[in-house]
């Protein structure tokens, strides 16, 4: 934008014997003459000159003239006001008849473009109303499709190699009821997996958004939104190509393709003509929310938080559904209802946060307040968050918040913290203390944040019972009870949900009844789960007996135990009827080894395996082969990653053409270690989910503790986000040299923040770990800092945490170099005799501070350990105390440690 400034100087001009004085205006410092201001004198004139050679016009940096026509005033000269040379009155009536001409034509076309584009829009405001009408409404419905990549059309030979490309799937904002007001949703896009799947199952209606966004795209609301609703926010957080300034074209090109793509695959050929749409935009055959509950299972939700399009659910107030922007989410919140439904909350003692728009409901709840507070739900109270706090219920009233709050509500979390549910004349039925259920998209995620019990199950089966839009549940295996039945039958006989998510599982019989049931899920997710080969094998024998699964993906484990249970699964999705799509992670890679001969033979012979991750292993040029063939000729793998491997450049350069040429859609080659990946990016995910969170019982509690006290924080019930807080109360705050948290829920993410706690740390010398889920993951990061910063620690519990011989490797590396452990308590894992090998090896060569070895209740320890012991306790000076009963050790090898102990003076073993 130009600074102008007028000021009362003027510029002396002649115009034949005419000599007047024009005023001048300043542009951004400099003192301009205006052409226009001359020709309101003297209309004629066109150009100015001084000495008779003819002013050039200012222009801008790209050689633009500048607008309106100016050149800078010359002090204390007269400049020249030039006519052009008069042509002859035909030439003149000539060149004005062609101007009239051109101009009447260009205003027909004009007017039919105008027309054109109002009926186009006219047409999809018809078709959005129905689509908005959808009773169903569990998806965005504004969505469309792109090559990544543009495409000559002529270098497409089949309908099949249209099939091969790679696509992604954008959302639009459904933040207006005008069609020109919609902007592309701010996401990057999601790759469309089985494009020729998803084109069978949405093509009709692809059609339909296609035009959509072609009309918005030629009206320019699609490249930059014109909405004065768009904020700079927004546009900021469009995908990359809506940004770039040279994309109409290529923008044009994808959008011809894909119209081709749907016309050819339906047998049809359409014309559109490149001035005007005349199309029809309205769809050959209707797509019902059932169809549309389907469309997350052919994208790559490459975020995993079930958000698609970082779009948000909101209901409006003539009780339809609108998925729109997080900003559009706020704006549409305020509306002139909203304080009436405010006015109808408190009057039964419910409380509303107009910042963060959090509703809490607490004491007796009367059918009629429950029945007055979902009817507000459902006509446009939009809130974020529930809290049910000390509360009763009839049950069901209970049913019918819970319907609302899952189907036809903008709620995306309820917090319940002691609720009471009574059946009838008020007697209660049962009382749940806490649980946090997360609404995203279809997803549905509980957690329990206090001890589990029976009751806490009760009121979640009642929820699901109620949900008929969620198709995802996502849970923390920790959560589960080792019995817990009813739950058990309700997820068995549950239609409505068809994928299964678990993050730490532990209970693998509750898993396998799920796998075997007549309803089992048709996608399963399970994260950090197989640390134990023992568990992968009994997934196997449940997966051979399962008839319904199509995806299996537990591509996020952090390693397995393998002994062989990789090969076995491998052997039986060989086998597996309907499953169709595999995300895998296999660890030790060998050129030959059984693990490389395996996975060749899958790659090579079978479709299964469309995602895979291989780390800590050696990449032979055999395996790399195979792989070119499962996704250059098989289509079938598309996504790969490397972490902590070997490759050499040649065959990293065959994968990079792969990606080049789109046969595969991800390629990542990393030199790290895939758990300091996973644990750096989940730790974010929380920060960015819980950057609210609060525990205050926690904090109290701490609050009590005096400066370099002892604090115990046993039984709580604590969760990974809880580690924040003691970081930063216990340990930097308090100073504390002693702290348990033994009979908690802290998973190797927790411990990972712990972890970096105590770099340079000289306070804490003794830590309580015991009985949590911390697995070889957390061992992983708290050997590194205590082989590193530590000088401070000497007492370490371990004891119950899943921590198998690799865990047992890394602790093995940590007191070869730290001399201040003294004791280490590492009882009731799942520790072997080859851990034991590689612990006391260690202990026996190079430690001379370990004191006290706790081994106890390790069921996989046997007499082939014995030796192992015996030259340990006789060659280490430092050891005095050996735990090592309830182990598999037979009665001939305990005599044989007695002895030992018998000729070791001050030494003691328990057997």
């Amino acid at each position: 934008m130009e600074k102008i400034i007028t000021k009362t100087k003027s510029q002396s001009v002649r115009f034949h014997d005419i000599i007047v004085q024009i005023q001048t205006v300043i542009f951004n410092d400099i003192e301009c003459l205006c052409l226009e201001d001359v020709q309101r004198r003297f209309p004629s004139v066109t150009v100015l000159c001084i000495d008779n050679v003819q002013l050039s016009f200012l222009r801008d940096m790209n050689g633009n003239q500048l607008i309106p026509l100016r050149i800078e005033a010359i002090k204390d000269q007269i400049i020249e006001a030039i006519v052009p040379i008069e042509k002859s009155n035909d030439e003149i009536y000539t060149f004005f008849d062609r101007i009239d001409t051109k101009m009447q034509d260009m205003n027909k076309k004009t007017d039919i473009i105008l027309a054109n584009t109002q009926e186009t829009l006219v047409r999809i405001k018809h078709v959005m109303t129905q689509m908005y009408e959808l009773h169903e409404y569990t998806t965005p419905r504004y969505f469309f499709i792109l090559p990544v990549k543009h495409h000559n059309w002529t270098s497409i030979n089949t309908v099949q190699n249209l099939f091969l490309l790679h696509y992604k799937l954008y959302f639009l904002c459904e933040c207006s009821n005008e069609p020109d007001k919609l902007h592309i949703a701010p996401h990057d896009g999601y790759s469309i997996k089985k494009p020729n799947e998803f084109i069978a199952n949405y093509g009709s209606y692809l059609r339909t958004t296609l035009n959509i966004a072609r009309s918005l795209f030629s009206i320019g609301s699609f490249v930059i939104p014109q909405s004065e609703n768009v904020s700079t926010v927004v546009v900021n957080t469009l995908p990359s190509f809506i940004k770039e300034s040279n994309n109409y074209t290529d923008i044009n090109n994808k959008l011809d393709l894909v119209e081709k793509m749907l016309n050819q695959t339906n047998n049809e050929i359409s014309h559109v003509d490149s001035s005007m749409i005349r199309k029809t935009v309205l769809p050959e055959t209707s797509l019902q929310g059932a169809q549309l509950r389907e469309l997350e299972a052919f994208l790559e939700l490459v975020d995993n938080k079930h958000s698609l399009g970082n779009l948000y659910r909101t209901i409006t107030n003539d009780g339809h559904v609108r998925w729109v922007c997080l900003e559009h989410y706020h704006t549409m919140s305020f509306h002139n209802k909203m304080s009436e439904y405010i006015h109808q909350l408190e009057t039964f003692g419910g409380k509303f946060n107009q910042e963060t728009k959090e509703v809490i409901l607490t004491g007796t709840l009367t059918t009629k307040n429950i029945t007055m507070f979902c009817n507000a739900l459902t006509k446009g109270f939009t809130i974020l968050t529930l809290v049910l706090q000390n509360c009763s219920f009839n049950t069901k009233d209970l049913d019918k918040l819970f319907d609302v709050i899952i189907n036809r509500s903008s709620i995306q979390r309820l917090v319940i913290m002691t609720v009471e549910v009574y059946k009838w004349m008020k007697i209660s039925k049962y009382v749940c203390n806490n649980m946090i259920v997360y609404f995203k998209n279809q997803s549905l995620k509980v957690q329990f944040c206090n001890h589990h019990q029976n009751e806490d199950t009760k009121i979640l089966i009642q929820l699901l019972q109620q949900n008929k839009i969620c198709r995802t549940f996502n849970f923390f295996g920790y959560d589960l009870l080792i019995q817990d039945q009813d739950l058990l039958h309700c997820l068995k006989g549950n239609k409505e949900l068809t994928t299964l998510i678990i993050n730490h599982f532990m209970n693998i019989e509750f898993l396998n009844e799920i796998i075997t049931s007549n309803c089992s899920p048709t996608r399963i997710k399970l994260s950090y789960c197989f640390n134990l080969s023992s568990t992968l094998f009994s997934l196997c024998q449940a997966l051979g007996q399962n008839e319904n699964l199509i995806d299996l993906d537990i591509i996020d484990q952090t390693c397995i135990n393998d002994k062989g249970a990789t090969i076995e699964l491998l052997n039986v999705l060989r086998k597996h009827k309907s499953i169709k799509h595999v995300h895998l992670h296999v660890f030790n890679v060998q050129p030959s080894n059984q693990n490389e001969n395996c996975l060749i033979i899958s790659l090579l012979n079978d479709s299964f395996i469309s995602h895979l991750r291989i780390s800590e292993s050696i990449i032979s040029h055999q395996f790399i082969e195979a792989l070119v063939h499962a996704s250059k000729e098989r289509h079938s793998l598309t996504y790969l990653e490397f972490y902590n491997s070997q490759l050499n450049e040649d065959d990293i350069s065959i994968l990079q053409l792969l990606y080049t040429n789109e046969s595969l859609t991800h390629l990542l080659i990393s030199k790290q270690q895939y758990i300091s990946v996973a644990i750096t990016e989940i730790r974010q995910q929380l920060v960015n989910e819980f950057s609210q969170y609060q525990n205050t019982r926690l904090e109290q509690k701490i609050a009590q503790s005096y400066i370099h006290s002892s604090i115990c924080l046993d039984n709580m019930d604590l969760i990974d986000q809880d580690m924040e807080i003691i970081v930063k109360q216990a340990i930097i705050i308090k100073q504390c040299n002693f702290i348990s948290l033994q009979f908690n829920k802290f998973t190797s993410i927790g411990i990972s923040i712990l972890a970096d706690a105590l770099n340079n740390n000289n306070t804490l010398e003794t830590l309580y770990l015991g009985n949590n889920y911390i697995s070889d993951d957390g061992i992983y990061f708290l050997a590194n800092i205590l082989s590193i910063n530590n000088h401070t620690l000497k007492i370490l519990v371990l004891q119950k945490n899943r921590i198998t011989d690799r865990g047992v490797k890394y602790l093995a590396q940590m007191i070869k170099v730290n001399q201040t452990l003294i004791w280490l308590y590492l009882g009731q894992n799942e520790i072997s005799d080859e851990g034991v090998r590689i612990l006391t090896q260690t202990i026996q060569n190079q430690n001379h501070t370990i004191e006290m070895l706790v081994l106890s209740g390790n069921k996989l320890l046997t007499d082939l350990s014995i030796d192992y012991l015996i030259q340990m306790i006789q060659h280490n000076q430092s050891l005095k105390k050996l735990w090592i009963d309830d182990c598999n050790l037979s009665e001939l090898g305990k005599e044989r440690l007695n002895k030992i102990q018998q000729t070791k003076k001050d030494f003691y073993i328990s057997l």
